[in-house]
């Protein structure tokens, strides 16, 4: 079976070009505090996190932090 790839070019408009930033920048806020987590656990601990035990700390999260409830896990 042949895969194919499809490529799309979105042009939002003001609204949702607005609200793919701030999902961006929520996703961005994410990952630099999971690397900040990883090198400081590493750095006082000598134990390294890993992806798994990072990803089970996720739904806890975005309970305390609410605005990260409307990003997706995937």
């Amino acid at each position: 079976m042949a895969l194919r790839r499809a490529t799309f070019r979105l042009y939002p408009n003001k609204q949702v070009s607005e609200k793919l930033s701030y999902h961006r920048q929520l996703h961005k806020d994410l990952y630099n505090a999971a690397v900040s987590n990883r090198i400081t656990s590493y750095k006082k601990f000598g134990k390294s996190v890993s992806y798994f035990e990072q990803q089970n700390c996720l739904p806890d999260f975005k309970e305390v932090w609410i605005e990260y409830k409307v990003i997706n896990s995937q």
